[in-house]
């Protein structure tokens, strides 16, 4: 079973309004009217000490794992299109084959062939680092990938692929090795409203537990969703 899940927590990041994109189709051609979302990435805790300068090192280095995964499977590259390639290489080589196998998640595959044209609204990476002994071992990257695509008609959905990256220093730098995620689609702007609802309902309800369940979204907004994950 694939589950790629971003935690609810990571879903904590920033709530900008990413205001659905509107497509206009002008020349035949659909234009989606929103500024790309940069990468944003930041160390959110460490697990044990580094010392200032190493932290923003792993930061860079873990940022660009991510966003070779980021760009590979979802952004790089023209649409429509039905196959994803370079997303790969931020995988260990059994984490890569774990990856081809939930491709339906880890990449667009499901979505590629439909979409001419795709803006990333949101791309969130909070890092989660472990540092015995003054030394980065080990990462958990939650992380928000949203974007809108829409088709040769004008017509505009949102795809959401939040969850946890795991990753490990190899002899060939920082790597993913195992995530947890989950994909799911709805309209535009579905994201963000369900982050609003979210933390409307929990400072409405002081008292009750954050919801640590896993992803986002639910059946009323989403139109379809999938999970899956592996650790190699």
């Amino acid at each position: 079973m694939v589950a790629l899940a971003l935690l609810a927590a990571a879903c904590s990041g920033d709530d900008d309004d990413s205001s659905a994109p509107e497509p206009t189709n002008q020349s035949g051609a659909p234009t989606l009217k929103q500024q790309p979302a940069n990468l944003d990435v930041k160390i959110a805790r460490v697990s044990g000490a580094l010392p200032k300068a190493d932290a923003k090192a792993v930061s860079t280095r873990l940022g660009h794992v991510v966003a070779t995964w980021f760009n590979g499977g979802f952004l790089s590259g023209d649409y429509p299109r039905s196959s994803f390639s370079g997303y790969d290489a931020a995988f260990t080589p059994g984490a890569a084959k774990l990856a081809e196998r939930d491709s339906g998640v880890t990449t667009n595959a499901q979505l590629g062939s439909q979409w001419v044209q795709v803006v990333p609204t949101r791309q969130v990476v909070r890092l989660y680092v472990f540092a015995p002994g003054h030394r980065a071992s080990g990462a958990t990257a939650r992380v928000e990938l949203v974007m809108v695509g829409a088709d040769e008609g004008g017509s505009a959905s949102e795809l959401a692929v939040t969850g946890e990256l795991y990753l490990t220093k190899t002899k060939a730098g920082w790597r993913i090795f195992g995530f947890d995620l989950q994909r799911a689609v709805g309209a535009p702007g579905a994201y963000v409203a369900h982050l609003r609802a979210k933390r409307d309902k929990q400072q409405h309800n002081p008292s009750n537990k954050p919801d640590k369940s896993k992803g986002q979204g639910n059946g009323k907004q989403d139109k379809g969703s999938s999970r899956g994950n592996g650790r190699a």
